[in-house]
């Protein structure tokens, strides 16, 4: 699994907080009642990963299938 799943727990573990933050969203129709608010929670969200992700990620993990070619 660990070949077919590439990157850390947590990282994964985001993927599945923004789809319930998401799904959360579209059930009360936020997109449509509030779309400022909306906008502001996917900034948000896109924000927050970025940075979580780039702060916890450390030189040496493997973060692609195929390594990078040496120039």
């Amino acid at each position: 699994m660990r070949e077919l799943f590439l990157g850390k727990p947590s990282h994964w573990a985001l993927w599945v907080i923004i789809c319930v933050v998401l799904y959360a969203a579209g059930d009360v129709h936020m997109h449509v009642r509030w779309f400022s608010w909306f906008l502001g929670l996917i900034l948000l969200l896109s924000t927050a990963s970025v940075l979580y992700i780039v702060l916890t990620y450390r030189p040496g993990d493997r973060i692609t299938r195929d390594p990078f070619d040496e120039p």
